[in-house]
């Protein structure tokens, strides 16, 4: 658990020196909580999210990142990146699509993902080559990954206004 503990808050000071970087024109602010269910008392499911102080495995940890154009210009091509710590795994279909207005009109953008470090991303399924021995003889075959395998996921804005703000979200289980 310390690990994990050290994980985030390695995470979380990451994500405010993205902050702090100075002449940034987008803040960046990223979150965690734990997402707690409780029965009530007519016997419905709640969730409710609580700081993410301490976790065990199984745990549910919700990621927001919150991003706001602070500059007077708008901005291109402007990336969202969550990196999904590894000692968590994504909880497959828990990435939000992002609803946002871009010339007049009203746009979904999907979430993609990485599984090598951020390196690459696509939409899923995704796929990686892997190396296999096949009647002797070392073959390279196309494989679908995981959605645990996944590191990263990133939201791309073709265009962000002077002072919008964003907000994407995931879900991670504590491994």
């Amino acid at each position: 658990m310390r690990i994990l503990r050290r994980s985030v808050l390695l995470l979380a000071v990451f994500a405010l020196s993205l902050i702090a970087l100075a002449g940034s024109p987008v803040k960046l602010e990223l979150t965690s909580l734990k997402v707690v269910t409780r029965i009530t008392d007519d016997g419905k499911k709640v969730e409710e999210l609580v700081p993410a102080v301490e976790v065990k495995p199984g745990d549910v940890i919700e990621w927001k990142l919150r991003a706001e154009n602070a500059s007077e210009q708008t901005l291109h091509d402007v990336a969202l990146v969550i990196p999904i710590p590894a000692k968590t795994y994504y909880l497959d279909g828990s990435a939000s699509p992002l609803q946002v207005e871009e010339g007049g009109r009203k746009v979904t953008i999907e979430p993609q993902f990485s599984y090598d470090g951020g390196h690459s991303f696509g939409r899923p399924p995704l796929y990686k080559k892997v190396k296999e021995r096949v009647n002797g003889k070392e073959v390279i075959k196309e494989v679908p990954v995981a959605p645990e395998e996944y590191t990263h996921a990133r939201w791309v804005l073709q265009t962000m206004a002077p002072g919008q703000v964003v907000e994407v979200y995931l879900r991670t289980v504590v491994r």
